[in-house]
């Protein structure tokens, strides 16, 4: 396969056969992704707090 045929098929795969997402679409799905990226970050962070509490109690008897 020639160089050339290669890249024409990266072109028309691109630009031809792929489907984008709307604008709208899009923002609602990064605002979607932000949010739960925070809540996901503070259940963790709660997680991690409760766990490193029960390991210090178990430990200092």
């Amino acid at each position: 396969m020639e160089k050339n045929n290669f890249f024409l098929g990266i072109y028309n795969e691109f630009f031809h056969c792929i489907t984008w997402p709307k604008w709208e679409d899009l923002q609602k799905i990064t605002i979607i992704v932000f949010f739960f990226s925070i809540f996901f970050s503070i259940f963790l962070y709660g997680a991690d707090s409760f766990f490193i509490f029960l390991i210090k109690k178990l430990f200092s008897l």
